[in-house]
């Protein structure tokens, strides 16, 4: 039985939940959520409008660490790809936080404000069905039937 998108968000999402994770923003494949949507604008695009944006799937924050998360089916090489490709970018990162910020996130202004300090790690996420891929820099969500298998990364983000 393939997992659809829908549930592999819903799976992911309720881990998290219940392993102690602030959800603070998400963008589900089947429409509208309870959380904000968080864009993270493109360093080579200015001025308004979504164009060369991304858009993660979740954001959630625990213990110094803020991940945002694309999930699909099945592991997506493209969207490892975009996540390594904000990670690879100080200005995206920082586009993040003011992002989560301005959509005055659950734990926004203060609380994530105070988060983001030099002890926060800001990773990369990727959560889908399937058999495990090899990304050993970025966290990893395994959905195995109702179980969410939390994979952190193994190895820094190369610089």
């Amino acid at each position: 039985m393939t997992l659809t998108e829908t549930a592999v968000y819903l799976k992911v999402k309720k881990h998290l939940k219940t392993t102690g994770w602030s959800l603070l923003a998400g963008q589900p494949p089947s429409g509208t959520d309870h959380l904000p949507v968080i864009e993270i604008k493109d360093d080579f695009t200015s001025g308004n409008g979504s164009k060369g944006s991304f858009k993660p799937d979740l954001v959630a924050w625990k213990n110094d660490v803020l991940v945002f998360i694309e999930l699909k089916p099945m592991f997506n090489a493209p969207d490892q790809v975009k996540v390594e490709n904000v990670l690879n970018s100080p200005l995206r990162i920082e586009a993040l936080w003011e992002d989560l910020v301005q959509r005055r996130t659950k734990i926004a202004t203060g609380e994530l404000l105070q988060a983001k300090k030099p002890q926060t790690r800001v990773v990369g996420g990727l959560g889908y069905g399937g058999i495990q891929g090899e990304h050993p820099h970025l966290w990893t969500f395994l959905v195995k039937g109702d179980v969410v298998v939390e994979i952190p990364a193994t190895a820094p983000f190369p610089e």
